[in-house]
């Protein structure tokens, strides 16, 4: 059991890992049906306003939905939102600002002319339900319960591990599986990316954003059809926001671990403690 659970008092229900779990396997399912409604190909969901519209926009907007309504029976909108306090050192601010460059980067490189106006909103309007959407059901609702029931490096490993997991539907809608593949494990990093930013700024809003905006400009450069490479800004963008990635990996293991929730450094024999 973890030593630092989160605080219940204003829950309805206590946080633990299993109803955590239930939450997140019902986001899941929900967009199954939805991108099933949508007779949605997840390779071209980005080609056009119509399909952004009804491959991303409206699903995720159910997905959202039922995530808010799940969260509110819950009653764990404080502790899926933010941490008691930031309780991590300033200095990890280089994480989410790294991230976020290279995620701006992204965007600003994208070939905007090739692209309506219309076009690039639905997309940006569409990225931004899925950074609340995913953002909340991992490391909102999902760490939240799983801090309830294990200690916080589990907890970090299972929201990963599951965050990434999260796109294995994808492929039972066109995505190759080898493509997948390696989505689930880039998501698996990003997932270390947010979960210092959520620490470090003390709010899940700011990888909510962060989310966002990477997945804009993954999105906009792959609906004008072209490939960035490192030689332009948009691969420059993108490249940094990978390197950012697997920095998380490295702070999350070697010193993001070595604080409580509380922001204390720990004893030396606490923090190589897996269960904390």
């Amino acid at each position: 059991m973890a030593t630092d659970k989160t605080s219940t008092s204003r829950v309805r229900v206590s946080p633990n890992l299993w109803m955590g779990l239930a939450v997140f396997l019902g986001y899941v399912a929900v967009m199954f049906v939805m991108w099933t409604v949508m007779d949605t190909d997840y390779e071209a969901v980005q080609d056009t306003q119509q399909n952004a519209l009804e491959g991303i926009v409206i699903p995720v907007a159910v997905g959202a939905a039922f995530l808010v309504v799940a969260t509110s029976l819950l009653g764990w909108w404080a502790p899926a939102l933010r941490e008691k306090t930031r309780n991590l050192p300033k200095w990890l601010l280089i994480v989410p600002i790294l991230f976020t460059v290279g995620g701006a980067m992204s965007l600003g490189g994208a070939d905007f002319g090739a692209l309506e106006l219309t076009h690039i909103l639905t997309i940006g309007a569409g990225v931004l339900l899925v950074g609340f959407s995913e953002e909340l059901v991992s490391r909102g609702i999902l760490l939240t319960g799983a801090r309830g029931t294990v200690g916080e490096i589990a907890s970090w490993f299972i929201t990963c591990l599951m965050f990434g997991l999260l796109h294995v539907i994808n492929i039972a809608f066109g995505a190759p599986v080898s493509s997948t593949g390696f989505q689930i494990l880039a998501a698996f990093l990003a997932g270390s990316t947010f979960y210092i930013s959520r620490r470090v700024t003390g709010t899940l809003v700011v990888p909510m954003l962060m989310h966002a905006l990477w997945d804009w400009g993954s999105l906009v450069n792959k609906a004008t059809g072209e490939a960035p490479t490192v030689m332009t800004v948009a691969g420059l963008g993108a490249t940094i926001g990978q390197l950012a990635m697997y920095l998380s990996l490295i702070l999350v293991l070697f010193v993001a671990f070595r604080y409580d929730l509380d922001g204390n450094r720990k004893s030396k024999k606490k923090a190589e403690t897996v269960t904390d």
